[in-house]
């Protein structure tokens, strides 16, 4: 899922097990993961400002196969690499699609989600079955996601107005209230959102990207990528990672992933 390079701007440290200085590197014991925790059903806060979701309890599973302790570090989207970069944590998890440019900079786990660029349409409109309905509409992106790349991409050739917002529950409030007509996002977010509000939001056949989702890592940290393949190829064959998948999304998204990448850069 997600997104693209961003600028870094902020970075607060929350969640599980807190401590230290969210600058320092880990001593191995400690697992620091960067995540923004706007982005339901994967990393957000729920009513008493607990951070939850899909890879909140994946992490926290790897975490107990690997013998370390999580600490989640809440950075923006926009500032995320750059925190990668600059060792403000040791991992992303952060809906984190696969693209081929990020290869060029990063290596990943296996990915532990299916995932794509979806258009969601308002319940009871007709519902689109080609990028080139989206001619006229106004469509919502999260600003420098994936969505973003691809909605920009399929604009080259057909003409419809991208209205970009910083967070991604700001693009299904804009729709609810009239402001755009369709938004482009993560299958799994799209999902989500359609199963808690099906009388607000439809999910349409249109599929724009196959980009699966993984844990993002420092290039020169292969040592950590295999122990993490080797926690999620645990969670896995012990059905843990299908469960998460269900209890999050209502059905199983983890396996079977097509990892071929079908990505708009």
């Amino acid at each position: 899922m997600k997104k693209i390079l961003g600028t870094f701007t902020s970075i607060l440290v929350a969640g599980a097990l807190l401590s230290g200085c969210a600058a320092e590197e880990s001593d191995g014991s400690v697992l620091k993961i960067g995540t923004d925790d706007t982005y339901p059903p994967f990393e957000f806060r729920d009513e008493a400002n607990k951070l939850v979701g899909f890879e909140v309890d994946l992490a926290r599973e790897i975490g107990e196969e690997l013998g370390m302790e999580v600490e989640f570090v809440s950075t923006s989207w926009a500032g995320i690499f750059n925190g990668l970069n600059s060792k403000s944590y040791d991992v992303i998890m952060s809906a984190t699609s696969i693209t081929p440019s990020r290869l060029e900079s990063y290596i990943f786990t296996d990915p532990h989600m299916t995932n794509g660029q979806v258009i969601v349409t308002r319940k009871g409109e007709a519902s689109l079955t080609s990028p080139e309905e989206l001619k006229g509409l106004q469509v919502g992106v999260q600003l420098e996601t994936t969505a973003d790349i691809a909605a920009t991409k399929y604009n080259e050739t057909t003409d419809f107005e991208i209205l970009r917002f910083d967070e991604v529950i700001q693009t299904f409030s804009a729709m609810k209230a009239g402001h755009v007509d369709v938004i482009v996002a993560d299958y799994a977010v799209a999902i989500d959102y359609v199963n808690k509000d099906p009388e607000s939001y439809q999910l349409t056949e249109v599929m724009l990207t196959n980009e699966p989702i993984a844990i993002t890592i420092r290039k020169e940290d292969t040592a950590l990528r295999d122990k993490l393949n080797g926690a999620l190829d645990s969670l896995r064959e012990d059905g843990t990672l299908s469960d998460l998948s269900v209890k999050w999304l209502g059905d199983d998204y983890t396996t079977d992933i097509d990892t071929e990448l079908n990505v708009a850069e």
